[in-house]
């Protein structure tokens, strides 16, 4: 019996069959789904690649899958982590369907992989050879990436469009934001986004915010302290802090000061340099991301974001904090203006950044801004801590 999800979506349970019989397996499942001999409409505008990484499974994606297909129908290709054992891959097929009688439409079809042993190489030929052809194809890697894995590399390599969750990097999160800005420069035909990215534009908005008022612009050729602070949670890393770092001194045109980027436990810091003017001279803004843990806030999670005027007591504050329940703190103390309020942080859910991200892929240019800056700071510099 199919289950029902949001959006008047029906997912049938998943089949296991054999992978060389998936094409076969599907056509007759669409054929068992017909309502009173009336054939089902297959609607599919791309197929849909899911990394799901460690800990995670095809199954836990399900209503995820079911909001993504009912704006964007597609064949949705999951793919479980490799498990260690004898050489297989196990197969499981299913669909999602909207609509009743006559109006019923088949608005995507799900094939599971659940690779064992060494047959995880054999993954990219699978994969590729049950894309739908002529249409785009899209790459959701949901863990580290690698560009020495065989399928990361197949998959890349034949993507119009990738995108990552950065909150999921085990590695060092400025790194690895590293390797996508070199991924970038690689393959500049494909677009590239990230889920994180949107999770932290809540905090760019009310950080562009105060400085909505005229009387407040003054301030932002003063700055030179700001710090941000995350919550690490279990597995969590520094990505959002150090994307809305990147955000920040891209954004206002600060340049990098080589060397000066620095890594110690959970912290980081990092200086940059502004001046409007060429005979002025530069201001240095200093940059601190530091741990601040909050009991219900999740993992990389942001919590504080504090940007500063000069002086041992600044002119100028500007705050945002994370409060318990997910509002937000805004305090604005500045000569000409003192603002205090709460307000709600709506982040966005996971299926809705991959919607969007989908719909318009290559909307954000101040992504790729941030993490051309963030390439230049890590390059630059010969001083990490570790």
């Amino acid at each position: 019996m199919a289950s029902e999800l949001a959006l008047d979506i029906e997912h049938t349970p998943a089949r296991k069959v054999d992978l060389r019989r998936v094409e076969q397996e599907l056509s007759a499942l669409r054929q068992s789904e017909m309502t009173g001999g009336v054939p089902v409409l297959r609607a599919c505008t791309r197929t849909l690649v899911i990394f799901c990484g460690q800990g995670q499974a095809p199954a836990d994606f399900e209503t995820t899958i079911a909001q993504i297909v009912s704006t964007n129908p597609a064949r949705v290709i999951m793919i479980a982590a490799p498990q260690p054992g004898e050489p297989w891959i196990e197969t499981y097929i299913s669909c999602y369907h909207m609509g009743q009688g006559v109006a019923r439409r088949q608005m995507g079809e799900e094939i599971d992989f659940y690779p064992r042993g060494a047959q995880y190489d054999s993954l990219p030929s699978a994969i590729l050879g049950l894309r739908v052809s002529g249409l785009p194809f899209g790459l959701y890697w949901r863990a580290q990436p690698d560009l020495d894995d065989p399928l990361f590399r197949a998959l890349v390599s034949e993507a119009d469009q990738i995108l990552f969750d950065s909150a999921r990097f085990t590695a060092r999160a400025e790194r690895v934001n590293n390797t996508i800005a070199r991924l970038r420069l690689t393959w500049p035909q494909i677009s590239l986004g990230d889920v994180n990215w949107q999770r932290i534009r809540p905090w760019r908005e009310l950080v562009a915010q105060f400085f909505d008022d005229p009387a407040s612009l003054a301030f932002l050729d003063q700055l030179t302290r700001v710090q941000i602070e995350y919550s690490a949670g279990l597995n969590g890393n520094q990505s959002a802090a150090i994307l809305m770092m990147a955000w920040l001194a891209s954004s206002l045109g600060w340049r990098v000061v080589p060397g000066s980027y620095e890594r110690e436990g959970m912290n980081r810091r990092a200086r940059f340099a502004s001046s409007r003017h060429e005979n002025e001279t530069a201001r240095e803004i200093t940059v601190l991301i530091r741990l601040e843990e909050q009991n219900d806030a999740a993992p990389g999670e942001l919590t504080s974001v504090r940007l500063e005027t000069s002086g041992e007591t600044p002119d100028a504050v500007f705050q945002v904090r994370r409060l318990g329940g997910g509002f937000a703190d805004i305090q604005e103390l500045a000569p000409n203006r003192y603002v205090t309020r709460c307000v709600m942080l709506h982040v966005p859910q996971e299926s809705r950044v991959l919607v969007g991200e989908l719909d318009a892929p290559r909307r954000d240019r101040n992504y790729h801004r941030a993490l051309e800056l963030l390439d230049n700071l890590v390059d630059s510099s010969n001083t990490l801590i570790f």
